[in-house]
């Protein structure tokens, strides 16, 4: 997990990057004017910054909701039959805040989680989506593929819905779902009318809010398990051979520069690789190489020489 994300650091003019092999950590790296390639021979594991941030963002909810869900079992059924026949968002009596409020402070008390979880879910998005965009670019060097764009033309494909796989996505959308309706339940707004029993009349109104147990526990098994598999999806390995580049776009314009007789490789499928190699000779100037995107026939980068 120890790769670092190459568009922090700054470029001026050609990149160069060496193919020899430097045992660093879990991969095997050299750094050449701002540029890294991993070796040829290891695959690669693309640790992504933020994820420490985003996990620890759920684990922090998962920690501070422990105190609120034993604090919500006081007064509940210590029977967990009884406890699930409390319901999910329903009101018990004896699961009302002891504090009042307006309709609006009620309100904005209730939707505060909401806020907070959907910071969560965007930044967690946002993450998957780094990770498999990353998965997509490393792909294209083991493999012959057209390419994924917006507006489709010849035999190139259409990008994913949010830049996620379909098979992640859908699972994604319905967790998350899940997740955002839970949290709902656990903590919602209550307005009570008091009527006189005899005319009917509204004599007076409580407004507070309500919780739910149930709804509090659930919420903190699904944070689990968001939590749980984005800590695995990170520990993935990506095929080497194509150096990661994140989002920068110097690396990736370099990559394209596909060789003067590959007319419209664009449109048809490709693969990275070099299409020459540098010269190793000690008695004059080492040629460099050049490494791109082509649908012409490409070759593995030679440990030792340097590519462009």
């Amino acid at each position: 997990m120890g790769c670092k994300n190459p568009s922090k650091r700054p470029s001026k003019g050609p990149q160069e990057v060496s193919a020899k092999k430097t045992q660093m950590g879990n991969g095997a790296k050299r750094k050449e004017m701002g540029c890294y390639l991993l070796g040829v021979s290891r695959p690669q594991c693309f640790y992504v910054e933020s994820i420490t941030n985003v996990i620890s963002s759920y684990g922090l909810t998962i920690v501070l909701s422990i105190p609120c869900i034993i604090t919500s079992l006081q007064g509940m059924p210590s029977d967990p039959k009884a406890l699930w026949q409390t319901g999910v968002g329903a009101i018990q009596g004896n699961n009302l805040l002891s504090i009042r409020t307006s309709l609006l402070g009620g309100v904005l008390l209730a939707n505060t989680p909401q806020a907070l979880l959907s910071y969560m879910y965007l930044a967690f998005n946002a993450l998957y989506t780094t990770m498999f965009v990353a998965a997509e670019w490393s792909s294209y060097g083991v493999n012959r593929k057209t390419l994924r764009v917006t507006a489709p033309a010849g035999q190139q494909r259409s990008t994913y819905w949010l830049g996620v796989p379909y098979r992640y996505a859908l699972p994604m959308t319905v967790i998350s779902g899940l997740f955002h309706w839970l949290a709902s339940q656990s903590l919602f707004k209550v307005q009570i009318a008091i009527t006189d029993m005899q005319t009917r009349d509204v004599v007076g109104e409580i407004s507070t809010c309500g919780y739910s147990p149930v709804a509090i526990i659930l919420t903190t098994v699904v944070a689990s398990v968001i939590a749980l598999g984005g800590a695995v999806l990170s520990q993935l390995w990506y095929p080497a051979g194509i150096p990661l580049v994140a989002s920068n776009s110097a690396a990736i314009s370099a990559a394209c520069h596909a060789p003067p007789q590959d007319l419209n490789a664009s449109l048809l499928p490709v693969q990275w690789g070099a299409v020459t190699h540098g010269r190793e000779d000690k008695g004059e100037e080492e040629r460099i190489g050049h490494c791109c995107f082509s649908s012409l026939p490409v070759e593995v980068p030679i440990a030792g020489r340097k590519y462009m």
